[in-house]
């Protein structure tokens, strides 16, 4: 009995010297999730150091961004008042053009419309010269052949009257047309007496003469 005792003592010595294995031991559970926490906890700073490079990261991509929105904003608005000055002197210019195409237009009928006027008058001058009717009288034998002074000779025979310029009931010619008239006269004196002749254009005399006897 008592060898039998000595053995089971002898064993538990022998089971109680061993080393312990990590997989028996009594904490190893908590060790194991102490171990995850503090990994997991260096990871959690890991990641918050990297979000917090990445948060200055981004927020100075949002700072750029911001300012280029602004310039960009500043840029369309300058090119917005680019557009409506140009607008305007684009208005502007086109009225300037239509004014001038305006005067331009005037000048050039005002001075087609003084030029056709100054070619219709020449036209007319030309084609009055061209046609000038042939303007000639022939008249003799005086009403009476006793005159007094300041009378009107009247030649009663009337034998050609081109142009009707003679008046036969008052011894006076009209030009019918504008031009140069010659005239002609033939007259005879009774003996002893003194003849004095004029020929006048509207009152004044163009040339006179004086004629003794026969």
């Amino acid at each position: 009995m008592t060898g039998i005792l000595q053995l089971l003592l002898l064993v538990s010595m022998t089971v109680a010297s061993e080393p312990s294995c990590p997989a028996c031991s009594k904490y190893d559970y908590e060790e194991k999730v102490l171990e995850r926490m503090i990994r997991m906890e260096f990871a959690f700073k890991k990641v918050l150091k990297e979000n917090k490079a990445i948060s200055k990261t981004v927020e100075h991509d949002l700072t750029r961004i911001k300012e280029e929105n602004e310039r960009l904003h500043a840029t369309v608005d300058a090119l917005k008042d680019h557009k409506e000055i140009a607008e305007r002197k684009l208005v502007s210019l086109m009225e300037e053009v239509e004014r001038n195409q305006s005067s331009t237009l005037e000048k050039i009928v005002s001075d087609s419309n003084t030029t056709l006027e100054q070619t219709i008058v020449a036209f007319n001058d030309i084609k009055d010269q061209i046609a000038t009717p042939l303007v000639y009288f022939h008249a003799r034998s005086p009403q009476t052949s006793s005159l007094s002074t300041d009378e009107v000779i009247v030649y009663k025979t009337v034998e050609t009257n081109q142009g009707n310029g003679y008046i036969a009931t008052t011894g006076k010619f009209t030009a019918p047309v504008p031009g140069l008239y010659m005239f002609f006269m033939h007259t005879c004196t009774r003996p002893n007496t003194y003849g004095y002749l004029q020929i006048l254009k509207e009152g004044s005399v163009l040339i006179a003469i004086k004629q003794y006897n026969t």
